[in-house]
């Protein structure tokens, strides 16, 4: 708890966020949450590390059958995704709004994350917001998701990761929000 505001630490991935998520929002009876951490931008978005986001839509990026040009999701193939294959959230009004891609699959080359930007036409990636979206739906559960940008999508070798710039400007941000 951090001033009066209940916090919870998810996991990083989908399975611990999809996890951690139902449990405690089952148990605490939450209604309403903010998911928040890092990201990682597509270099084609435009953003910089240190970018605050709202995250409107959240796709399963890597959840299908990859082809050399396109990616068939689960959602597209009618596996129990929603038909689109992501997730809405709230938006915060004022911020930047952006589509994200939900990972696990981490590519070395940037091969693989450039396909699935093209596929999505999302501005960033993070491996927990969808699996978290999908919780909260499935419990009719409010939910914004409020990000940092840590590096860019793509190769390892020229991520550029600036975690503790993202930290502070998300700290930065949720000091103005709820005035702590």
């Amino acid at each position: 708890e951090y001033n009066g505001i209940p916090l919870y630490v998810i996991g990083v991935s989908k399975t611990m966020a999809a996890f951690s998520s139902s449990v405690i929002l089952r148990d605490k009876n939450i209604k309403e949450v903010i998911l928040t951490g890092i990201c990682g931008a597509y270099r084609t978005s435009g953003l910089k590390i240190g970018d605050i986001v709202s995250v409107h839509r959240d796709f399963f990026a890597d959840e299908g059958v990859f082809y050399d040009e396109r990616i068939d999701s689960l959602s597209k193939m009618g596996f129990g995704f929603p038909a689109d294959g992501c997730f809405e959230s709230m938006e915060y009004p004022e911020m930047t709004i952006v589509n994200s891609n939900t990972v696990s699959y981490l590519d070395g080359t940037g091969e693989k994350a450039a396909l699935m930007c093209r596929n999505t036409g999302a501005y960033v990636e993070n491996m927990e917001g969808a699996a978290v979206g999908y919780v909260c739906n499935i419990l009719n559960v409010k939910a914004y998701q409020v990000r940092a940008v840590s590096n860019y999508c793509g190769r390892r070798s020229e991520q550029e990761w600036d975690a503790q710039k993202a930290f502070e400007k998300l700290k930065c941000f949720f000091k103005k929000f709820f005035l702590l």
